[in-house]
């Protein structure tokens, strides 16, 4: 928003606010406001805000719930801070993360049901749209309900303590609704809020075949026919783009690999040779990046191209940003060295305090990360590096004619 923009919009808020001001004062009514407030206690103000922001994200993360269930998607778990309800095979279950409180908010999970063909992605993906915009939604029309509450209460009740309480709670809703009305227009690299995410969701494939591929991983049970979809659909997807150091060509081509790698499909050769055009100088300066460069190793030596293997795996020492997590950093490297069998590292990745699980830690719940992660220090087919010397035949000298004889 623009200066012109925030200028009238707070001359706009402040009309308003000196409005709703006066015509309180006149109708009597900012004295029974008042005598309302007057009646809480100091703590009462933190407990209603714990309060108000758990009934505000709540019924924000169910907008999300409810979308997909009515769509005919089935969840894995809903977060609502530190409080996790989730499903397994046996049926839904409740536990308390404290860790999760690092994210300040919720998440919902879908299980991604099977799929085979295009039209059943195209549905995948609309319910998702309409999942992401729900939330909002529910998030404004809550917001207007609660405002429009207080003042019906205002007018007609003449009990004080409601007063009270119900004044503090529509501020702090109005407050803390505002606040996520503002993060839905953000957006990040790895972050994207409500609204952002919609509009991607519909017109930029590569994020919603992402996206629906991450959450595909969560699903409760295993489909062949929906990762080859998944890997076809990568394909193709990359075959189209000119590969960049975009989150979302990161994302995908990292999966296509893992497939050619550790599910043997078969490799495309118009997209083999993109991918060794970008691997000549590849992104190494963020953690999904850096994942992709040493995959790419991975690739190379399983396709017995051990030369460009290595090569690559030296570059990236070369360029390698000291600002990434040095854990991150030492578990990526000796993983690779020990897959490629530059060295044998099995010690180290046996050992779960050196493994770098990023933030899958968030998923616990839903899916073991070091139970993910077992198949990707397995030690790929070993493939021989040698090259053939040639030694020109050398006429010998007179001396050595003489020695000779």
């Amino acid at each position: 928003m623009n200066k012109k923009y925030r200028l009238l919009s707070f001359f706009i808020l402040s009309f308003f606010i000196g409005y709703l001001y006066i015509s309180l004062i006149y109708n009597g009514l900012w004295f029974k406001l008042t005598d309302g407030l007057s009646e809480l206690k100091l703590i009462h103000y933190p407990i209603m805000l714990i309060l108000t922001f758990y009934v505000t994200l709540t019924l924000h993360e169910l907008g999300h719930f409810f979308a997909f269930l009515f769509q005919g998607i089935p969840l894995r778990a809903l977060y609502l801070t530190v409080f996790v309800f989730y499903k397994d095979k046996a049926g839904w279950h409740f536990t308390i993360k404290p860790k999760l409180w690092v994210l300040g908010g919720g998440l919902v999970i879908p299980d991604i049901q099977n799929i085979d063909h295009d039209d059943i992605y195209e549905s995948i993906k609309r319910k998702f749209a309409i999942s992401l915009i729900t939330a909002p939604i529910v998030t404004i029309l809550f917001m207007a309900l609660v405002f429009i509450t207080f003042i019906i209460s205002l007018i007609y009740s003449n009990a004080s303590i409601w007063i009270g309480f119900y004044a503090v709670f529509t501020l702090f809703t109005m407050i803390l609704s505002s606040l996520y009305i503002y993060t839905f227009k953000l957006s990040a690299q790895s972050f994207y809020g409500d609204f952002v995410a919609y509009r991607k969701m519909k017109e930029d494939e590569t994020f919603a075949l992402a996206q629906v591929i991450q959450y595909a991983m969560f699903s409760l049970h295993e489909y062949d026919t929906r990762d080859q979809y998944f890997f076809i659909k990568t394909k193709e997807m990359l075959k189209s783009l000119k590969l960049s150091s975009n989150l979302f060509h990161v994302m995908l081509l990292t999966h296509y690999i893992d497939s050619i790698i550790r599910s043997n499909q078969e490799i495309d050769l118009v997209l083999h040779e993109k991918i060794k055009e970008y691997s000549r100088k590849p992104s190494v300066r963020d953690e999904h990046s850096l994942l992709l460069a040493y995959e790419l190793c991975a690739y190379f030596y399983k396709l017995k191209d051990v030369e460009r293997a290595y090569q690559l795996f030296n570059n990236i020492q070369l360029r390698i940003s000291d600002r990434l997590d040095p854990k991150m950093k030492d578990y990526l490297k000796y993983r690779t060295m020990h897959i490629i069998h530059l060295e044998d590292h099995q010690a180290f990745l046996s050992n779960p305090d050196n493994v770098y699980i990023g933030n899958s830690w968030i998923f616990e719940a839903v899916s073991d990360p070091y139970e993910l992660l077992e198949e990707q220090h397995e030690k790929l087919p070993f493939v021989e590096y040698k090259s053939d010397v040639f030694f020109p035949e050398i006429a010998p000298s007179s001396e050595q004619k003489s020695d000779l004889n």
